[in-house]
């Protein structure tokens, strides 16, 4: 069935129906992204009137240009037909959210400061909202808010030609079932009290709706209307009622915060604050006061969120940003922190064990203590009720100077184990603790004294001791079939060793060098013990980092799967294993035993994080994009400390979407953690090229390959830049042997290779790179298909040949995902 078109815009689904009229999902098939559509009614000369009007004033609230309202793309007219275009923006609206009970403070605040922040740019325009209420109000999936309607919500739904009569309430009309009345473009139970005398809307009347609303958040109701009430009730309510105090129903809520509600509804306008910028100071004082603004992620230092100059004119745009990202980060952490989900399981950090001894040349390596805590970790990950967070994620923070409970309540978990290690001529002495956050208090502990270090043996006395705290019984139980003998002192010390530096080379330097030392390290320990399921998993995993970084070839990716499947023969429950031996299958184009792969990893250890982020990239390699989305929600929902990579893979997916407002704020969120972190500044330089600005893409790629010479995925990107910019012998100089090496072994690098290849206007070779992208598993075929890079093959046989393949490999696929997903929730 052929859908409906006007202008450009495509219609997708219908998702709503008001008074002033219908609104559709649509697809913009000239920017090619999705767009709310919203038909104006037609009708009587009082609806054409009305609806003239609605194109007259969202043309005006389209000049609110703010991270917090949503943008109004369009508005015209065709066949007779007046429509508005809107950013789409996947979320939850407000009143959802409330409808659950009192949110956290941290999200009330948050949310609060975003709505005062994005009254204040429309006022500074001279237009005032006129229906703000939480329907109106969307939280995004990575907590932004953005404020609805701007300017248009003059009508009543379902109530045809009415307008409130501002004479009062002395003759109050029964609404019809389902009706929701507004007047003047304002819903009764969110307008102010004047508004019922005067029917005009001001900056004050917005104010009062925004109390309405944190009134609302804070304590799960309404402090007017009672859903049983009459309209003319609610309307006396409203002008001579007094709210119930909200710390009778939430006790532990600050009496400031409190202090700028009541203000807010005042029933009287001059005694509410003078603007929406004032507002947004309060909030934000009150959130620094309680020292919320932090961010509570370990990166490189404490994020703290700078106050404003109290006026908007004066703020710049990078601080409007930044400030923006993190109350974005505040207000998704702590959605989430009160959702069921996130209460049912036990949650716990090993911190990084502090090495007391040993100075000299013989000393471990500084990441020896993490390395211990992520194989306790590990150890501790084969408890189903337990959702354990790795250490690795810390390694930026000195661990001489951190606060156990402190880090626990801001990375949200239950528990904390900590612990330190001694090592002398007599032998070795550890000593650890298992800490309550929430009671404050030191759960278990115990000392480990031996005359040799044994990895194993430490390992599992440890998480013995832990389970059966947690539990009240018992011990950890091995998997079936998993080795468990000791290891010798040598080693241990080698293993740990040698995953201290194979962490370095992934998440810091991505030096040969220590690639090479971690693999001599991980053959050691296989030729000294070849039963150790670990040693063969690590070894497996450092093959996989020279195909994947461009420092070997198709030989490691051999070497790899002989690792991996000697691991999964001693240990077939490593989740680390089957996980790793995913990309590995992936790397040789096996998708479909991929795909099940995954699926048998969701099923078994659900409560890894770096399952269901392994599960989102492969979902969004296949184009399924709000499944992706999902699966990097849980991932981050389950590891907070691993956010700045989450915002990176959710804005690579936003960008496929043409969403780019949305996966700016990604970006931004996560280079605000970590203003260093390359995949993300390569992801920006990526969207300055997507928004049109070559050069400034080129600046920030440049600086990437200065301090990172050796990621190879970002030449590819940059040579796509500098072909845009004419500077073709440069693009050119990035097209070396290496660049080839690592496309070959990576299906995302390999198409933006190809895309590089598009625009130089080499079919041959773009063609070639699109064909081995598909075999290593990129099968993205709603981005293939739309690519504007990719316009000039248009109508080449070979290329509409493959989109044609692509294509009925992505509907077989989005029928075994849905399988596959349906199965892993039941």
């Amino acid at each position: 069935m052929k859908r409906r078109i006007i202008e450009h815009y495509e219609f997708v689904r219908k998702i709503g129906t008001g008074g002033s009229g219908v609104v559709f999902l649509a697809n913009d098939t000239l920017l090619q992204r999705p767009v709310v559509l919203k038909l104006l009614k037609r009708g009587s000369l009082t609806l054409e009137q009305m609806r003239m009007t609605q194109l007259r004033e969202a043309r005006l609230a389209s000049a609110i240009d703010h991270p917090n309202v949503c943008a109004i793309y369009d508005v015209g007219e065709a066949d007779d037909e007046a429509y508005i275009v809107m950013q789409y923006i996947p979320g939850q609206a407000l009143d959802k959210l409330i409808t659950a009970g009192p949110a956290n403070l941290q999200l009330v605040l948050s949310a609060g400061i975003q709505i005062a922040d994005g009254l204040a740019a429309a006022h500074y325009l001279g237009i005032f909202h006129r229906d703000l209420k939480p329907a109106n109000v969307m939280l995004t999936e990575g907590g932004l808010i953005k404020i609805l309607d701007f300017g248009l919500a003059r009508r009543l739904n379902n109530v045809e030609e009415a307008e409130f009569d501002p004479a009062g309430p002395a003759a109050p009309r029964v609404a019809p079932a389902g009706a929701t009345y507004t007047a003047r473009g304002g819903t009764i139970a969110y307008m102010a009290p004047e508004q019922f005398v005067t029917g005009q809307s001001s900056v004050q009347s917005d104010i009062f709706a925004l109390g309405l609303i944190l009134y609302e958040l804070a304590t799960g109701r309404h402090p007017f209307h009672r859903p049983d009430a009459q309209e003319f009730q609610s309307i006396r309510a409203i002008q001579y009622a007094e709210p119930t105090p909200i710390r009778e129903i939430v006790p532990h809520l600050p009496v400031e915060l409190e202090s700028v509600i009541f203000r807010c509804l005042e029933k009287q306008p001059s005694a509410r604050f003078a603007s929406a910028a004032d507002v947004r100071e309060a909030l934000k004082t009150i959130m620094m006061a309680h020292q919320m603004d932090s961010v509570g992620m370990p990166g490189e230092g404490t994020i703290t969120m700078m106050p404003s100059q109290g006026r908007l004119a004066l703020d710049t745009p990078e601080e409007e940003k930044r400030t923006t990202g993190i109350l974005s980060m505040l207000a998704e952490r702590f959605r989430e922190s009160s959702s069921p989900a996130a209460s049912k399981l036990n949650t716990i950090v090993a911190l990084p064990f502090i090495n007391f001894g040993g100075q000299g040349p013989d000393a471990p390596s500084p990441l020896y203590g993490y390395a211990l805590a992520d194989a306790i970790a590990a150890r501790l990950a084969r408890m189903p009720s337990l959702v354990v967070r790795p250490s690795s994620a810390l390694a930026t923070v000195a661990t001489q100077q951190l606060d156990p409970l402190s880090i626990g309540k801001k990375l949200m978990v239950n528990f904390v184990l900590t612990g330190n290690f001694l090592r002398s001529d007599k032998g070795f002495d550890l000593n650890w603790q298992l800490l309550d956050v929430n009671g404050q208090s030191v759960k278990a502990g115990g000392s480990i004294n031996v005359a040799s270090f044994d990895l194993v043996a430490v390992q599992s006395e440890i998480c013995n001791e832990v389970f059966s705290t947690l539990q009240g019984f018992g011990g950890l139980q091995p998997t079936e079939g998993a080795r468990t003998a000791s290891l010798t002192e040598v080693n241990s010390e080698d293993y740990l060793q040698a995953r201290a530096v194979l962490s370095s080379f992934m998440s810091r330097t991505g030096s040969r060098d220590d690639l090479n030392r971690a693999r001599e390290l991980f053959e050691s320990v296989t030729k000294q013990d070849a039963n150790y399921a670990p040693g063969w998993s690590g070894l497996g995993i450092t093959h996989l980092q020279y195909a994947r970084h461009g420092l070997g070839g198709q030989m490691h990716v051999l070497e790899a799967r002989r690792a991996f499947d000697k691991a999964l023969s001693l240990d077939p429950g490593s989740v680390e294993s089957n996980l790793y031996r995913v990309y590995m299958l992936l790397s040789r184009g096996e998708k479909e035993s991929a795909r099940h792969g995954i699926e048998h990893l969701l099923q078994t250890a659900a409560n890894d994080w770096n399952v269901h982020l392994v599960a989102g990239q492969t979902l969004r390699i296949d184009g399924m994009y709000e499944e992706a989305l999902d699966q990097f929600n849980i991932s981050l929902r389950l590891n907070p400390s691993n956010a700045a990579l989450i915002y990176n893979n959710r804005a690579r997916v936003y960008q496929y979407q043409n969403q780019l407002e949305l996966a700016a704020d990604e970006l931004e969120k996560g280079l605000t953690l970590e203003p260093r972190q390359p995949l993300l500044r390569i992801s920006l330089g990526y969207q300055q090229m997507r928004m049109g600005d070559p050069a400034k893409a080129v600046e920030t790629l440049e600086d990437v390959i200065s301090h990172e010479s050796s990621l190879r995925i970002v030449f590819p990107t940059i040579a796509l830049c500098y072909v845009q910019l004419g500077e073709r012998q440069k693009a050119a100089s990035f097209i070396i042997d290496e660049t080839l090496s690592a496309a070959e072994a990576d299906s995302e690098m390999a198409y933006r290779l190809a895309t590089y290849f598009a625009l130089e206007g080499d079919e041959s070779e773009a063609l070639h790179w699109l064909r081995r992208a598909i075999y290593l598993g990129n099968e993205n075929y709603p981005w293939f298909s739309k690519n504007p890079a990719w316009r000039r093959l248009n109508g080449h046989a070979d290329f509409e040949r493959i989109l044609e393949d692509l294509k009925k490999s992505y509907r077989r696929n989005q029928k075994n995902w849905k399988r596959l997903l349906a199965q892993v929730r039941d």
